[in-house]
């Protein structure tokens, strides 16, 4: 269990302090309302507008929800210390849960940086590349490698994303929060995989931060991509931009409790915003099946995010999936649905491929 827990990243991490964020969320939602004021007749002077009976309740400050939530943070990461959430160094073992290994590791080599990825499934038929969030691994993904219905399907690989994993970036950095720069060591390994199948279908299958780089690689580099999908992901600019707490995950009272991993995850979301407002005019010329899902109890990426891809996002190619109460960890708690929209679009591909569409 630890093991997988320093894999995924912040999964650990997530079940202790999700649940306190959405106590804060909901203090912060309710120090935003506004009462209705209600006419009362005084003296017969006519409607007078005051507060429903009792007064005006008394709600958290937005100030006073701040402090919750910077609590919460700091002991989170205090938790993560302990308990040793962080992400441990990465190896090339084989996962416990790969029981029969059917994962094979390998590396990728373009100019001075290496890129770390494993495979499995069917190597010369369609490709699926799964892209991990932040922060994380391959392994955060790894799970959906052995099932059979996509290993019988398609070539499954799963990526360390530069940064993360066994894939250091050169020079020493810790991250890359540019969406070009990152993509730019990428991008060669989907062009071999797309060259080594002969040209059928790539799709990109990306959780959260990996599915927000997901659809920047499509709009750089159409000729790889043939269908995406995008499980409680960023699209909507505005979501993307970074909040309070990623401000004061950068200050030296919160920082040193957040370990390297958090750290780095941190970095990332300030490129957020600049690539999805690039990114934006993109969407209705996209021709490519896309699918986006999320759930809409998810506390770490606004759920709002579904408002944006019915609003924006091309209807004819696209699926949208509101999940009713659901969090964050689709990669977890919903690998049937994944796989099985992954299959769809799979299908779709396969399908367009085959009329030259």
């Amino acid at each position: 269990m630890q093991a997988e827990c320093n894999a995924d990243g912040f999964s650990l991490l997530y079940e202790f302090w999700a649940p306190i964020v959405k106590i804060c969320k909901r203090a912060a939602n309710a120090s935003a309302l506004v009462l209705e004021p209600q006419p009362t007749l005084i003296n017969n002077d006519g409607p007078r507008m005051t507060n429903r009976a009792f007064g005006k309740p008394r709600m958290p400050r937005p100030a006073t929800v701040r402090l919750l939530l910077l609590s919460a943070l700091l002991l989170g990461g205090l938790v993560g210390v302990v308990m040793g959430a962080a992400p441990s160094a990465p190896t090339q073992t084989r996962p416990d849960w790969d029981t029969e290994g059917l994962i094979r590791q390998h590396t990728f080599a373009e100019g001075d940086f290496t890129l770390h990825y494993a495979e499995s499934g069917t190597v010369g038929g369609p490709t699926v590349v799964f892209i991990h969030g932040t922060p994380g691994s391959w392994r955060s993904l790894g799970r959906m490698m052995i099932r059979d219905d996509l290993r019988s399907r398609a070539h499954l690989v799963s990526i360390d994303r530069p940064g993360w994993g066994l894939s250091p970036l050169p020079d020493g950095r810790r991250s890359e929060p540019d969406f070009d720069a990152q993509i730019a060591l990428i991008t060669p390994l989907l062009r071999q995989l797309k060259e080594h199948s002969g040209g059928q279908p790539l799709l990109l299958v990306g959780h959260s931060y990996g599915g927000s780089i997901a659809p920047y690689i499509a709009f750089r580099h159409p000729e790889l991509v043939d269908g995406i999908l995008m499980a409680a992901s960023a699209i909507d600019p505005e979501l993307g931009k970074p909040r309070w707490y990623n401000y004061a995950a950068r200050t030296w009272l919160v920082s040193p409790f957040l370990g390297d991993g958090m750290r780095k995850a941190n970095d990332e979301i300030w490129g957020v915003y600049d690539a999805l407002e690039r990114l934006t005019p993109w969407w209705q010329q996209a021709k490519l099946p896309l699918i986006f899902l999320q759930g809409e109890e998810d506390e770490l990426v606004d759920p709002r995010n579904l408002d944006f891809a019915e609003r924006a996002l091309p209807a004819p190619n696209t699926t949208v999936m509101r999940l009713p109460e659901q969090g964050h960890l689709l990669q977890v708690q919903r690998r049937d649905l994944l796989a099985s929209l992954t299959l769809q679009l799979l299908d779709e591909a396969q399908r367009r491929a085959a009329v030259g569409d």
